[in-house]
């Protein structure tokens, strides 16, 4: 296949000085060309009986830097990189092939990800690694991030000549061929409807952390049955939540196939802690600035709304890159286990979130003299695995726990609502629900049919009532007196709040600018503003209702 597309010519020119048995243009566009002088070095990583690690480490070593202050010079691995390839090529099954078949590296951001990404896919393509008809894929959040990989790659064949003489660039589709091997290198976006059908070889997943899908990795991995010695290896920084299926992939148990380095700070740190700067960053004093990284900590700890960014970046912290309500440590400090059977008899306030169609309908009770909460959550039983796919959480785990109270069909039945208010209203000494009118007439209806007295109150969802409610809240939160019986689903929510203020400051959760779900924080946050105003002069007494 001759050298065609954009990228032909510049491979042409680099190929001056292969090895003269790979740089023939014999067969190519360029066949009547002279061929480029022979070289005589022979290629690091062929020496007789050398163990797969070496091989790639020595070919990583001997890739040249091809930008900055030392390009031209050839790669040094530090000590956290060539342990990770150690780790992930040294270690065989019983058949002699390789036991690590995915890998995942979890670094703060700066500290040559993309370098050993184009390094690793590179030596599967064109170097010990390589096989016949092998397919390498990189995959990213979207084409730009995709191009990023694809830049680097191109950069490192462009500077090799050997390399060069032996592929066809197309790089309007962002793919390389090795013509010798008929393999192909080929960029791909987090759009998992490209990955079906393929049987890669090695892939390289880049910042899984930014993805909002699994969809693509699954198919990558699945697809690497079709190989024997298949190879995908993941390099992120951390995913802002638990949650994420980064997250998760991280936290799984040990496996003999999977091997997983991370390197992050501690969860408390301060941000002017070295050991912490150096715990997420190995690379910083080699290739990483130790005295712009020190600026950009101080930029932080002098800034409240680029601390978060900082800490999720640049200390690999599982912290949302944007300013949430909620620090997570705070919220876990009201993590400590209680039995909701001791409530029996409190007096409580409640918060009741009616659903949309996409939305939870969740139901909080505060209980202010012990400091204690609970929130039950509705979700219809038919879209729970549409809902767990879509919002990438297990709800269908937190319902075989009990976390989730599931009601039959599609939508949630406002029945199994009433049911859970009238069992309230027997257990617990309730003062006042709020609620927001919105779908409450059926619900008001439902429990008039019933007979189910209960003190309601109407909250309207603006920033005056919101104003005191998550004040109340935030102090509640702040003095470890809402005590959430370490509810996974809360928890996860509590991480997505986003509040917006007003002129005057005063704040209100946004749904619609919130990261994900947050129904039964806002239910507790109801609870809380109804709490507060209890006994005050906001509160008016109408025919069976209240209102704030």
């Amino acid at each position: 296949m001759g050298k065609r597309g954009p990228g032909a010519g510049r491979m042409k020119a680099a190929a001056v000085g292969a090895p003269v048995e790979q740089a023939t243009w014999e067969g190519t566009l360029f066949a009547g060309d002279a061929p480029p002088p022979p070289a005589t070095a022979s290629l690091p990583w062929e020496q007789e009986g050398m163990p797969p690690a070496e091989q790639v480490l020595a070919f990583l070593r001997d890739l040249p830097i091809v930008s900055g202050l030392r390009a031209g010079e050839k790669l040094e691995l530090i000590e956290f990189q060539e342990r990770f390839v150690r780790n992930v090529y040294e270690p065989e099954d019983d058949a002699g092939g390789r036991r690590v078949r995915l890998a995942g590296l979890s670094v703060a951001r700066g500290n040559g990800k993309s370098a050993l990404l184009a390094g690793l896919s590179l030596a599967h393509l064109l170097g010990p690694m390589q096989e016949p008809y092998g397919e390498c894929y990189a995959a990213a959040l979207d084409r730009e991030q995709a191009g990023v990989l694809y830049r680097m790659t191109r950069a490192y064949i462009e500077t090799v000549p050997w390399m060069a003489a032996r592929v066809n660039v197309r790089d309007w589709h962002k793919q390389i061929e090795d013509e010798r091997t008929r393999s192909i290198w080929t960029a791909l976006t987090s759009d998992a409807r490209k990955a079906h059908g393929l049987a890669p070889s090695f892939w390289i997943a880049d910042e899984v952390a930014q993805w909002r899908s699994r969809d693509l990795w699954d198919n990558l991995k699945t697809g690497m049955a079709k190989r024997r010695n298949a190879l995908g290896v993941t390099i992120s920084t951390q995913a802002r939540d638990d949650f994420h299926f980064w997250s998760q992939i991280l936290d799984a148990h040990p496996s003999p196939s999977f091997y997983t380095q991370l390197h992050a700070a501690p969860r408390d740190c301060r941000l002017d802690d070295q050991r912490a700067w150096m715990a997420a960053n190995p690379a910083l004093g080699e290739f990483l600035n130790l005295a712009e990284f020190a600026d950009s900590a101080s930029l932080a700890m002098q800034s409240p709304s680029f601390e978060p960014s900082f800490r999720n970046l640049n200390l690999n912290q599982r912290v949302d890159g944007e300013a949430a309500f909620l620090n997570p440590v705070d919220w876990e400090a009201n993590g400590t286990p209680f039995d909701p059977a001791e409530l029996e008899g409190q007096r409580c306030y409640g918060g009741l979130d009616l659903s949309s169609t996409r939305d939870l309908t969740a139901l909080a009770l505060w209980f202010p003299d012990s400091g204690k909460l609970l929130v039950w959550h509705f979700v219809p039983e038919d879209t729970m695995r549409e809902r767990s796919e879509r919002d990438r959480v297990p709800y269908d785990q937190w319902a075989a726990s009990g976390w989730i109270d599931t009601t039959p069909g599609r939508a949630t039945d406002r029945q199994a609502i009433v049911q859970r208010l009238a069992e309230i209203r027997s257990s617990y000494d309730v003062q006042a629900i709020a609620f927001d009118k919105w779908r409450y007439e059926d619900l008001q209806k439902l429990l008039s049919d019933e007979g189910i007295e209960l003190p309601m109150v109407e909250f309207i969802p603006g920033f005056k009532s919101y104003a005191p409610a998550i004040d109340t809240f935030e102090r509640a939160v702040l003095g470890k007196r809402m005590q959430h019986n370490n509810s996974p689903i809360l928890k996860w929510q509590a991480g997505n709040v986003i509040v917006t203020p007003d002129p005057a400051g005063n704040r209100k959760p946004m749904k619609n600018k919130s990261f994900d779900r947050i129904d039964g924080i806002v239910a507790a946050i109801m609870a809380c503003g109804v709490a507060g105003t209890d006994e005050g002069p906001e509160i008016y007494r109408g025919e069976g209702l209240m209102w704030l």
